[in-house]
């Protein structure tokens, strides 16, 4: 009869890296004390082990009970919360607000057991809430700021601040004593907080490979893709046996750690925020732990060499005298074959230069095929295309959204309130009539780009005009990398949400897209992933 009177209720628990006072099971001692003492019956939990309460994004657990609270599909009045800074430290005390609103406005309170009030609405909880939620953030604040100063204070005693090793160095874990403890192999942590970890050098081939990328670039003079294309023609790899690239190649000639010194804070990300690149007289520098692998001379050349090659790049004559020697060589021209070539600039430095491939090809004496011709002027107008939309977007929100991009080899993507990615997505009409269906569109999806809320423009027949904006959720494993879209398709019709032809919804749909579902995840609970991949319409 008891058991029949209590009220069903559910428990958030959240642990970062904190203190031990914050971990998981004590939590929910705490919660479960005080649901005993007010006649609650816990249900069922919702935990967030690892996560920093910054941002949302990562919090799976809190995302997962706003979902549900949202769609109605709750079978507990209440929810317990160990504290008001377990609910979240976000630097905007009104966001902490607006997630404790959506649920008390669905009729399911908060109630902060931790805490010495009562969340009853009341003009003191209230004002004790807003100091509470201030306080949190202010917390992170000041926490990023001692992290900031302690791993600065060992960065310039030597030791190792973490981050991807350098190629031709490897993590030596010593004691608080200064005694060697071992080398750290690949994923590979230390095991006590006393510890800490110096580089050394890694392995005699690799450090072979790093003195003579060094001597061809200040000796030389070479540039990063002729470097990474000698490696490769003498079939020295890079780890796991993978080819050298220019980036690969320019990380090693940039890292002043082959010369001796540890160089960190080059670029800052306080609060999971936007990355800045710092002033050299913020950079925290020291000596590294081990004998240093070049002499600075070497390290001086290199860098002037690479000043060189950005600075004064080739003449646009040269330019095509050596495109001409590599189409007399080859009897046709790519952009594949631009790239392998050690004699040449890159084809992107052609496209910069030249305004377009088919341009340096047509002075440089090549006629490319009718097909190639198209498919490059395609390519041109599908960019335009997307850049027109981005623009569009950041002009319609200038504080909501700014345009990032991870680097040169990916798309530029849509970020909304610095924290929820959009992917943007131009889907053209498809090649062929495909099932009878005129309105059919071919989307291409990368994996990453699967992970985020997507943005697809569908676009009428000439590729030149969107006919139809619509938002949906990471599709993840739902859909393939190539998926026909048809008019009755389910990612139209069921699983996201038209916006408006003038783009003024946008923000207000991403932020309901993210609230409302954790990925094609909760779809595929209520309908099968081939729905999505395999919906044509009857013939």
């Amino acid at each position: 009869m008891l058991s029949q009177r209590l009220i069903p209720v559910v428990e958030y628990v959240r642990m970062s890296t904190e203190d031990q006072k914050y971990s998981i099971p004590n939590q929910q001692a705490a919660i479960r004390k005080y649901a005993a003492q007010h006649g609650f019956s816990i249900s069922r939990t919702y935990a967030d082990p690892g996560k920093s309460g910054v941002l949302i994004k990562h919090r799976e657990g809190l995302s997962k009970l706003l979902q549900d609270v949202v769609a109605g599909k709750c079978d507990y009045q209440a929810i317990l919360a160990y504290d008001v800074s377990r609910w979240g430290r976000f630097q905007n005390p009104d966001e902490a607000a607006h997630y404790e609103f959506i649920c008390s406005n669905a009729g399911i309170p908060v109630h902060y057991c931790a805490e010495q009030f009562s969340n009853d609405g009341s003009i003191q909880s209230s004002l004790m809430k807003a100091i509470k939620r201030t306080m949190a953030g202010e917390f992170s604040r000041e926490l990023g700021i001692k992290v900031f100063d302690g791993l600065s204070r060992l960065v310039a005693e030597g030791y190792y601040a973490g981050g991807v090793v350098p190629y031709g160095l490897g993590r030596m874990m010593i004691s608080a004593s200064g005694q060697k403890k071992g080398i750290l192999k690949a994923g590979e942590r230390k095991n006590l907080k006393t510890d800490k970890v110096i580089l050394i050098r890694g392995l005699r081939r690799e450090i072979d490979c790093v003195r003579r990328i060094f001597s061809m670039s200040a000796k030389n003079g070479w540039t990063c893709s002729h470097i990474a294309a000698e490696l490769n023609s003498n079939h020295i790899t890079y780890r796991g046996g993978r080819n050298w690239d220019c980036d690969r190649v320019l990380r090693i000639l940039r890292d002043p750690r082959y010369m001796g010194v540890n160089v960190w804070a080059r670029k800052t990300r306080k609060l999971s925020g936007r990355t800045i690149r710092q002033p050299r007289t913020f950079w925290i520098t020291g000596k590294v732990r081990f004998k240093p692998i070049i002499d600075g001379g070497t390290f001086a050349a290199a860098q002037r060499t690479l000043k060189n090659s950005r600075t004064a790049p080739a003449s646009p004559e040269a330019m095509l005298a050596a495109l001409k020697r590599l189409l007399a060589k080859k009897g046709q021209l790519t952009a594949g074959m631009i790239d392998k070539s050690r004699a040449l600039c890159g084809s992107g430095t052609y496209f910069r230069r030249f305004g377009s491939l088919l341009r340096a090809y047509e002075l440089a004496g090549f006629k490319p095929s009718s097909s190639r011709v198209e498919g490059t002027g395609h390519s041109c107008r599908t960019r335009s295309l997307r850049e027109t939309i981005l623009r569009e977007i950041q002009q319609l929100f200038p504080n909501e959204v700014r345009i990032s991009c991870l680097d040169r080899r990916h798309k530029r993507y849509i970020e909304v309130d610095r924290g929820l990615p959009v992917s943007l997505l131009l889907c053209g009409r498809h090649s062929r009539q495909l099932w009878k269906d005129k309105s059919a569109w071919l989307l291409r999806i990368s994996p990453r780009e699967k992970e985020t809320i997507a943005l697809i423009c569908l676009l009428d027949s000439k590729w030149g005009k969107v006919v139809r904006y619509q938002l949906v959720p990471p599709l993840r494993e739902s859909i393939r990398q190539h998926h026909t879209i048809y008019s009755n398709d389910a990612l139209l019709t069921r699983f996201g949400e038209k916006l408006k032809d003038d783009l003024s919804d946008f923000c207000e749909v991403v932020r309901r897209l993210a609230l409302r579902t954790d990925g094609m995840a909760t779809v595929s609970a209520h309908e099968p992933p081939v729905s999505i991949c395999d919906h044509r319409p009857k013939v």
